[in-house]
């Protein structure tokens, strides 16, 4: 086998080996012009209310977005949702099919009341439809949370998210594409309330951090079968 070949072959195992690259998107100083607030209840919760903006100092360690969730139920399991997006942060699975994504935020709880904290998690809007995380919820009670703590979802799947409708109804069997027909992603995160009577809670985001891991190029049986035809080839100008 000539070294040419070896060179070309060598090329080739490093090309595909080095085939998925992951991609971050950050946020941990939460200008409000960078984000948008749309609010979701159901209807036990309607006439909830939702607000985000900066707060300047108090963070992990500086900015970070303060979340005030006001739960106004009108019977049993009323909901109230955030969805905080960041629409300038997109990514498009047809120039890489998702394999995982790896979520983390820094999270606060201010208040040491029934409410205890809010429900959080990465939200994914594509083709016109809010996905939100589920598998795991992510919470924050007061015990644990009165200061800033770590609060990750690492290894999430399609499956992971469920369509949002605009009443407040949850579908577990609708979730995003991840494969390379899927549309465009934007990413956000929501924070919610439900119960069945009205409280408030103010809670607190910082070093909002997305993971994109694309599904890894043919580095398995290829990179096998592309080192055994250059060991064949090996042999056989012996």
């Amino acid at each position: 086998m000539s070294r040419n070949s070896l060179a070309l072959g060598a090329i080739a195992l490093s090309a595909l080996a080095g085939s998925a690259q992951a991609v971050v998107f950050f946020d941990g100083v939460f200008n409000n012009a960078d984000w948008t607030l749309t609010t979701v209840t159901n209807a036990n919760g309607a006439g909830s209310a939702t607000a985000g903006f900066q707060v300047p100092v108090g963070g992990n360690p500086l900015q970070y977005r303060r979340i005030r969730n006001s739960l106004n139920a009108s019977g049993p399991l009323a909901a109230v949702i955030g969805l905080h997006m960041r629409g300038t942060y997109s990514y498009n699975p047809g120039g890489g099919a998702i394999s995982v994504i790896n979520y983390s935020e820094d999270s606060i709880n201010f208040v040491n009341q029934p409410g205890n904290g809010q429900g959080s998690g990465l939200v994914i809007f594509q083709s016109g439809t809010y996905y939100i995380q589920r598998t795991p919820i992510l919470t924050m009670p007061y015990a644990t949370f009165n200061t800033w703590q770590p609060n990750a979802a690492p290894g999430l799947t399609s499956s992971d998210f469920w369509e949002l409708t605009n009443t407040g109804t949850l579908l577990s069997g609708n979730n995003p594409d991840f494969s390379a027909s899927g549309g465009v992603m934007q990413f956000g995160f929501w924070r919610g309330n439900s119960g069945n009577s009205s409280y408030q809670t103010d809670c607190g985001i910082d070093n909002w951090r997305v993971e994109i891991i694309p599904v890894p190029g043919p580095t398995g049986s290829a990179i096998l079968a592309l080192s055994g035809l250059i060991a064949c080839r090996r042999r056989r100008s012996a």
